[in-house]
Formats: C-alpha cells, sequence, structure tokens
C-alpha cells in the first residue's frame, strides 16, 4: 500500500468515527442546550407530548436557553420558525417554552378551513292546479241601503274556498221587514231573500276585492183597503265588492265587507185601482244598491 493509500484509509477512518461518534454528541448538545437549572429536555419533550399526544413531533422542536444581558434568553425553533424570549428567571422561560412550542406545533396541526360548498338552494315545490284550498265559513250582520224602500238591517251566511290569491264565494242573505205606507193607512210591508256569487282576488292574506252576481226576490204584502194582496218582484245584477280581515286566531276570524250592486234587473210594487183606477207605486227598486257587513267565521 503506497502513501496515497495510507491517507485515504485514514480520512475514511476518520470520517466514519465522525459520523458515529463526534456528531450525534454535537446533535444531543444542540437539542438539550437547557442548563439542568432550568429543566431537562425529557421534561419538555413529556409535557408537549401531554398536551399534543403521544405522536406530538418533538423532534422538530429545538428550545434552548443560555444566559444573557437581562437574565435568560429563549430560543424556540421550529422549522424556519424562530421564537425568543428574555427573562430573568430561567424556570419560567422553561415554562415559557413549552407554551410557545405548543403554539406552534397546534397552528401547523390546525388543517385550513375548506371553502364552503355552495348548498343546494331547496325550492319550494311548485303549486299544484289542483291543491286543496282554505275553507271558510261566516255569517254576518250589517245594512242594506237601496234594495228596500229604506236602509235595512241585513244577514247574511257564506262560504269561500281560498288559494293563495285567488277564491270564490257562495252565499245568502236576508233583509228585514219594513212597512210603506202611501197614505198612512195603504201600502205593504216588503222583504228580501237573496243569494250571491262572487270571485275574488286576494293581494294579502287580509284584503280581498270582489266581482259576481246578485239576485234578490222581494215579497209584497199589502196593507189596508179592501183587499189586501201580496206580490214578488225579482232583483238581480253585477256586484263589485271589497273585504278585510282584521282579526284571525287559529281557525276563528273577524271581517268587515261591502259591496255595491247594480240592478240590472229590478222590479216595482204598485197598489192597483188607488184613486179611480189609476195604479200608484209603493216602492220601485232604484239602479244601485250596497250592504255593508261585520262578519265572524270558522277556517279549516
Amino acid at each position: 500500500m503506497g502513501v496515497r493509500g495510507r491517507r485515504r484509509a485514514v480520512s475514511s477512518v476518520l470520517a466514519l468515527t465522525w459520523l458515529t461518534l463526534i456528531a450525534p454528541e454535537l446533535r444531543a448538545q444542540t437539542d438539550n442546550d437547557i442548563p439542568p437549572e432550568c429543566g431537562t429536555r425529557a421534561a419538555f419533550d413529556a409535557e408537549l407530548r401531554q398536551r399534543l399526544g403521544a405522536d406530538a413531533p418533538v423532534d422538530s422542536v429545538h428550545v434552548s436557553i443560555a444566559p444573557s444581558a437581562r437574565g435568560h434568553h429563549l430560543r424556540v425553533e421550529i422549522g424556519v420558525e424562530l421564537r425568543e424570549l428574555d427573562d430573568d428567571s430561567c424556570s419560567e422561560l422553561f415554562r415559557a417554552a413549552v407554551v410557545v412550542a405548543v403554539a406552534m406545533l397546534m397552528r401547523d396541526r390546525t388543517p385550513p378551513q375548506a371553502a364552503p360548498q355552495p348548498q343546494e338552494t331547496q325550492l319550494p315545490p311548485a303549486t299544484r292546479s289542483g291543491a286543496r284550498p282554505r275553507f271558510t265559513l261566516g255569517a254576518g250582520a250589517g245594512i242594506n241601503v237601496g234594495t228596500l224602500p229604506k236602509a235595512t238591517p241585513a244577514f247574511e251566511l257564506e262560504a269561500q274556498a281560498l288559494w293563495r290569491q285567488w277564491g270564490a264565494a257562495l252565499g245568502a242573505h236576508y233583509l228585514m221587514p219594513i212597512e210603506k205606507l202611501v197614505d198612512g193607512e195603504r201600502g205593504a210591508i216588503l222583504r228580501a231573500y237573496g243569494a250571491h256569487a262572487a270571485l275574488s282576488f286576494r293581494p294579502s292574506h287580509a284584503w280581498q276585492a270582489r266581482l259576481g252576481f246578485a239576485t234578490q226576490l222581494l215579497l209584497g204584502k199589502g196593507q189596508g183597503g179592501e183587499k189586501p194582496q201580496s206580490d214578488r218582484v225579482w232583483v238581480a245584477g253585477p256586484t263589485l265588492g271589497l273585504g278585510f280581515v282584521p282579526y284571525e286566531s287559529g281557525p276563528l276570524w273577524l271581517g268587515l265587507g261591502a259591496s255595491g250592486q247594480l240592478n240590472a234587473v229590478r222590479g216595482e210594487f204598485k197598489i192597483l185601482n188607488y184613486n179611480r183606477g189609476v195604479d200608484h207605486s209603493v216602492h220601485s227598486v232604484p239602479w244601485l244598491a250596497g250592504s255593508a257587513f261585520v262578519r265572524l267565521g270558522l277556517a279549516w
């Protein structure tokens, strides 16, 4: 073996000695650069595992506490991140090192928040044309003007079928009898029975506008004279109305309503042969009539 060969052998032996003996010792000194009076690396690792679990990456944490002009200086390194503190108490810096390391490792452990997935918009089921309507039944009391000779107390009973914005109504009404005398002795007692049907539009839950048709049967019973007689006439025509429900609690509701009627068909009551064979009019139904009601009812 030549001189060059012996030099190569010596170099290899020195390199192997460095890797197996000297390098691990230097690394151990770097990883355990904590003065005994402050704490130990084993205690530091145990604190980290207690807080973060047995799989805590303690080997990635490099901590050192060294004397400084301010007392003691702490360095905590994880990867490229570095935290440094100064304090008079070495044991306080040891406890601070645990807290700092835990905070740094916890931040690294926190997974990035996933972007919120767009939620599928749940559209309400389409309203079917055959969906069940809401039904109401109401009774009303009010006044009618125009059908009979004077303003007359009126009562009604009405049923409705209501969809979201549209509705349909059927009802019957009764006008109380009143007396109409021509000369203080002769005349008639008049009363009326009626029925109506209407379609309604509801811009809101409480309001509705109506368009319909109504008819009334007016009955007259003669008063005075030698042979009082009875008669009847029909009144009919389109109606236009407005309804409002200011109160509703469960199935119970309270409402107000008003309507007008154009009497396209109208009749007249007369006293025949009133004076010298001339007939005399007791009541001629006018072209226009109107009603207003307070209604109370149930809905289901």
